[in-house]
């Protein structure tokens, strides 16, 4: 799909809507998407946009390592077992699955998710789409299975201090300071947001 730059970055992050269906599918050509929630926004580095690039066009993401990734307003839905099944209609009734706010680990190898449960109720992480090569970690967030999607700072902090979510900040922040991801030492600054 084409994409239009709404504002440019240096730090080596994308934001990006993800809302499968598009835009003119959901909202006002006009006005723009009724809700955060509705335009599904997802942000990632260049790991992260190399496998979205990959589902994008339905060919096995090429990736250089792992990349985390996060969707703080969760997304309108899926068939946790086809990556491609983004309808109701067409999702098996009991692999169709609505998140909430939830981090995601996009895997170099898809097969490293296979220790992990595939059943998205059981309220711990598990894996969407298993068996494929788009096969990742969901990490349910606050709000996950609930109405509630949109953090207020405090939640948020109080999320990303608690188990797990601070190894995975401790693991991110050893790698920004090792220079290992885009951005390095280079201190804050603003990742690039696509339309």
């Amino acid at each position: 799909p084409d994409s239009k730059v709404l504002r440019g970055g240096t730090n080596g992050w994308t934001c990006m809507s993800a809302n499968p269906q598009g835009k003119k599918a959901w909202a006002d050509p006009k006005a723009g998407w009724a809700s955060a929630r509705e335009a599904a926004p997802v942000c990632f580095d260049a790991a992260g946009l190399d496998w979205m690039k990959g589902w994008m066009a339905r060919k096995k993401p090429l990736m250089k390592r792992d990349a985390f990734v996060w969707m703080l307003q969760g997304d309108l839905g899926f068939d946790n077992t086809d990556p491609f099944v983004t309808s109701k209609g067409e999702a098996d009734p009991d692999q169709w699955i609505e998140s909430g706010p939830h981090l995601m680990m996009f895997p170099k190898d898809p097969a490293s998710t296979d220790a992990f449960t595939s059943d998205f109720t059981a309220g711990e992480p598990y894996t969407m789409f298993p068996g494929t090569d788009f096969a990742h970690l969901m990490i349910p967030a606050s709000g996950y299975y609930g109405e509630e999607t949109t953090l207020s700072p405090e939640e948020l902090l109080d999320l990303l201090m608690s188990p797990p979510y601070i190894y995975i900040l401790a693991a991110l922040v050893l790698l920004l300071a090792s220079g290992a991801l885009a951005g390095g030492r280079g201190g804050s600054k603003a990742g690039t947001q696509l339309a």
